[in-house]
């Protein structure tokens, strides 16, 4: 049977394999028996999951001369169609970043030829910013490159583990969003 007891009362010494979260827990409860670290199992987990898959992510952009900033604004253009074309407000709540650094993000893509901005028909002080032919076929190929990646780390998981797995995320971020 699996073990899936956290904190001083997990017995590691029954799972031959030790990541190194289980090795800070074991010092930590060497030291200070007294602290509850189920916690830190879970979200140092978490964290050390977000720096790999972070690192392989980078990789997989940098084929396409992209970081995840200029990624994600791609990446969001690309979710809508048909147009392909948002507002600076409409993407900045999208990436969630400030207005800064997206214009940074847009002056950027947009000196590559993957986006243009344009002023707005509707709004002769807004801008619009739309993707261009060149940037829809660099997001195409990322998108697909991107989302194999995922699936490279994912499928170490069942498919219900996924789902599982999914859902409790979802339960932590829901009662910490914005």
């Amino acid at each position: 049977m699996q073990n899936t007891s956290f904190g001083p009362e997990a017995d590691h010494e029954s799972d031959p394999v030790l990541d190194q979260i289980d090795r800070i827990v074991g010092l930590w409860q060497q030291v200070r028996p007294d602290l509850e670290l189920g916690s830190t199992e879970v979200i140092g987990r978490i964290v050390r999951l977000e720096y790999f898959i972070t690192r392989r992510v980078l990789q997989d952009l940098a084929h396409y001369g992209l970081n995840v900033g200029e990624f994600d604004v791609l990446a969001a253009l690309r979710r809508h169609p048909p147009s392909f074309q948002l507002s600076p407000n409409q993407l900045q709540n999208m990436v969630l970043i400030s207005s800064g650094a997206l214009t940074n993000r847009i002056n950027r893509l947009e000196s590559r030829n993957l986006v243009s901005r344009a002023q707005a028909e509707h709004d002769k002080r807004g801008v619009i910013v739309t993707l261009t032919e060149q940037g829809f076929k660099v997001v195409e190929e990322a998108v697909r490159h991107h989302l194999a990646a995922e699936a490279e780390v994912a499928n170490v998981l069942s498919a219900a583990e996924q789902q599982q797995l999914s859902i409790l995320l979802k339960k932590m971020l829901v009662e910490i969003e914005d």
